[in-house]
């Protein structure tokens, strides 16, 4: 005789629907989609991981996922360990007329540069940039940081214990990248590596700042 309750348990291969099982690998991308689109702040790898119940590697593999899908008004943004979407690069125009941003101010020719400072070079200090654009930027810096472009990412242990500066999720939004690793090579500057010398030049203004005892 065939025992009536040998049929009640799930299928092994079907996941439990209590809300507590990890999901299918399978539909592992669209529940980051829906936890993103939820998140008051961007969420980090193993916040995500344990929201889905699952490890964070499952999330990395499910995110490397999500940003091969093509032709979406999204993009994914990574700051750090954290990630949320971004409206795609493409759309720009027609979000800011949406949100009647189209008079937004534009960043100055001086604001640029130590943005792209700080981007390339992050942590850096206001002395750091100084000693590379050779003009004082408290001015400057007050305005990236009020646009939420940087912010106050550190310390630097020496005397007086300058604030390093880095960037910001705004940032990449600002300039449709994905992450920092998107930024594109600076090339040459009279015949000079651009980064290298960059880098000599923060590395020299750092010697001249003494370390604290």
């Amino acid at each position: 005789m065939t025992d009536p309750t040998a049929n009640t348990s799930l299928p092994v291969d079907q996941p439990a629907l209590d809300g507590t099982a990890g999901v299918a690998s399978a539909d592992l991308p669209a529940l980051l989609e829906a936890l993103l689109l939820v998140a008051p702040q961007p969420p980090t790898i193993d916040e995500l991981a344990r929201g889905a119940g699952v490890d964070p590697a499952e999330i990395e593999d499910a995110l490397s996922r999500l940003q091969e899908r093509h032709g979406r008004g999204w993009v994914l943004q990574r700051h750090g360990d954290t990630v949320q979407f971004a409206t795609a690069p493409r759309f720009a125009a027609q979000v800011r007329r949406f949100l009647n941003l189209d008079r937004e101010a534009r960043l100055s020719g001086a604001a640029l540069e130590t943005l792209a400072i700080v981007a390339y070079q992050q942590p850096v200090t206001r002395a750091e940039i100084e000693a590379v654009r050779g003009v004082d930027c408290a001015g400057v810096l007050a305005t990236l940081h009020a646009r939420g472009l940087i912010e106050q990412i550190g310390r630097l242990p020496t005397v007086g214990n300058p604030i390093q500066y880095g960037t910001t999720p705004d940032f990449l939004r600002h300039f449709g990248l994905g992450s920092l690793a998107e930024l594109p090579s600076l090339g040459e500057v009279g015949g000079r590596d651009a980064r290298g010398a960059l880098e000599a030049a923060v590395a020299a203004a750092a010697l001249e700042q003494p370390a604290s005892s």
